[in-house]
C-alpha cells in the first residue's frame, strides 16, 4: 500500500511539472502604455462595464485601493484596474474634483505630470533591480526565471493565486484578466492566455 501511495504521488509530482518544449520558445509579454491620472479608492467601490447599467458590476474595488484613471465621463471615471477595463462612480474617488480640474488642464500638461510619475516609477525599478532588469519591469515586460517579487513589480497583484504543494515543491497559478502565470518555488516558468 505505501509503494502504490509512493508510486502515485511521483507520478502525480511529474506530471504537474510544465513541458519544456513549450516554456522555451515563449515571447516576452508586453502590457500597453497608457496615460492616466492615478486615484485613490475612499471606500470599496463597485466597477461597472456599462456606466448605463448598475447590474453590470465587473468586480469590487476595495478602499484605499489605487487606479488608473483614463478620462471622466459624465458622473463616472473611465478607469484601468488589475487589467481591466470600467466604470466608477467620481465620488469615490480621493480628490476627485481636483481629478476632474487636472483632466480639464490641456493634453501636453496632463502627458508631463504623466511623464514625472513614469519617471518616479522608472527610477525606483532601476535603483531596486539595476538598470537591465529594472528597465523590463517598468516596461511591463516578464520572462522566464523572473521572482514572483519581479512578476509583481511588472504586472501588479494578480487577481487570483492558486497554490499547489508537490512533494517538496510548491507550484503557484497567477491569475490576470488576460494571462495565467506559473511559477515553480517562486520563479517564473511559464504562461498562456486565458480562455
Amino acid at each position: 500500500m505505501k509503494t502504490l501511495f509512493l508510486l502515485l504521488s511521483l507520478f502525480s509530482f511529474f506530471l504537474s511539472f510544465p513541458e519544456k518544449g513549450l516554456s522555451n520558445n515563449m515571447p516576452s509579454v508586453q502590457l500597453d502604455t497608457v496615460y492616466y491620472i492615478p486615484g485613490k479608492i475612499k471606500h470599496t467601490a463597485r466597477m461597472f462595464s456599462d456606466m448605463e447599467n448598475v447590474s453590470s458590476v465587473v468586480l469590487y474595488i476595495p478602499a484605499d485601493s489605487t487606479v488608473q484613471i483614463l478620462q471622466p465621463v459624465k458622473n463616472y471615471f473611465l478607469i484601468h484596474y488589475q487589467g481591466i477595463d470600467g466604470y466608477i462612480l467620481q465620488k469615490k474617488v480621493e480628490n476627485y474634483t481636483e481629478i476632474l480640474k487636472e483632466f480639464n488642464q490641456p493634453a501636453t500638461d496632463r502627458q508631463a505630470r504623466q511623464n514625472q510619475v513614469d519617471d518616479s516609477r522608472y527610477r525606483q525599478m532601476v535603483s531596486k533591480y539595476g538598470n537591465e532588469i529594472g528597465e523590463k519591469i517598468f516596461e511591463h515586460k516578464i520572462w522566464k526565471g523572473m521572482t514572483t517579487s519581479m512578476v509583481r513589480d511588472s504586472w501588479g497583484t494578480p487577481r487570483t493565486i492558486n497554490h499547489y504543494i508537490h512533494i517538496n515543491r510548491v507550484k503557484e497559478e497567477w491569475i490576470y484578466p488576460k494571462y495565467i502565470l506559473v511559477f515553480w518555488d517562486n520563479r517564473l516558468t511559464s504562461w498562456y492566455k486565458r480562455k
